[in-house]
């Protein structure tokens, strides 16, 4: 089943400029987190170790629920927002972001945006209080000038969504020679082409893995226990066949038939859309959706290179 029917090379010059841009997001918050040297030193004297194969961290503000939201809502940022929905494109941190889902995107991004000052500012509400606490939760790890005021604070948490577009194949504007410019092409040309085929096998790859997900978990008879179905792997199911269809860089037709057949079966023609609750009752839709989700991960083009 987990044979895979490798597809065509992407080919030279596939123009992806008008249909998606760059996106990268960054955000920073104080970490409320500090080592303590004469601590370290003290816990690998006691335990006759080498200098410096110890330390020790202290949590400045112990266990502060306002400071952990912060973290915890830049996490599912990061990763159920932003990884979720665009694809990898430069090691330095920007991703690919088609058109199509561009909207929901930025409204999201935009909602997190909002949710994050909210966050930062219950947690300047609550700094001073905190401050009055440590010392007795921290002992003799307490040092007041590990403390930064309010002001330094603030200045430590940013939230930051940068959209760049993509040049195009093959766009130089430099003043070299002949030569010179047509190797900058060539390997501007190769790295173009390669990055294309990483976007293409993230979404192959992140479908691939979901749709065994939801296979394995609708892999029962009637009369047998109910498997669990997981509705937020549904749900991952369902955006994925969108993604198949809007980030399909290179109009693979392959990848579209595939696209075409889980979007018939999941969101119905004229009928109603197809759900856990459906599955969980229906053994003869049940065996249905397996075998179609069975033979997509069958004949989903391998990107890899």
């Amino acid at each position: 089943m987990n044979e895979l029917t490798a597809a065509p090379a992407v080919p030279n010059r596939v123009s992806i400029a008008s249909s998606c841009s760059n996106v990268e997001f960054t955000a920073s918050i104080w970490t409320g987190r500090k080592k303590d040297k004469r601590a370290s030193v003290q816990v690998t004297n006691d335990n006759n170790a080498e200098s410096g194969s110890a330390g020790v961290y202290k949590k400045l503000l112990g266990n502060c629920p306002e400071l952990e939201a912060i973290t915890k809502h830049v996490g599912h940022v990061r990763n159920h927002i932003h990884y979720r929905m665009t694809m990898p494109w430069s090691d330095l941190g920007q991703r690919l972001l088609t058109t199509a889902m561009l909207p929901d995107y930025q409204r999201m991004m935009s909602e997190a945006q909002v949710e994050f000052w909210r966050l930062v500012a219950e947690f300047m509400r609550v700094y001073q209080w905190e401050l009055s606490q440590v010392q007795a939760k921290l002992g003799t790890l307490y040092r007041p000038e590990d403390y930064p005021t309010e002001d330094d604070i603030r200045e430590k948490f940013a939230f930051n969504v940068i959209y760049t577009p993509i040049p195009e194949s093959g766009d130089f504007r430099v003043d070299v020679g002949s030569e010179q410019m047509q190797e900058l092409q060539e390997a501007y040309e190769d790295h173009y082409t390669t990055q294309i085929n990483r976007a293409m096998s993230n979404i192959h790859d992140r479908t691939v893995k979901e749709l065994t997900k939801l296979h394995d978990s609708i892999n029962w008879e009637e009369g047998e226990k109910k498997g669990k179905i997981f509705e937020s792997v549904f749900d991952s199911c369902l955006e994925l066949i969108d993604m198949l269809e809007t980030c399909n860089l290179t109009g693979n037709t392959q990848m579209s038939a595939v696209h075409a057949k889980l979007k018939s079966q999941f969101m119905g023609k004229g009928m109603q859309a197809l759900s856990p609750e459906a599955l969980k009752e229906d053994a003869v839709l049940r065996r249905q959706t397996r075998d179609v989700v069975a033979e997509a991960i069958r004949t989903l083009p391998s990107l890899e290179m």
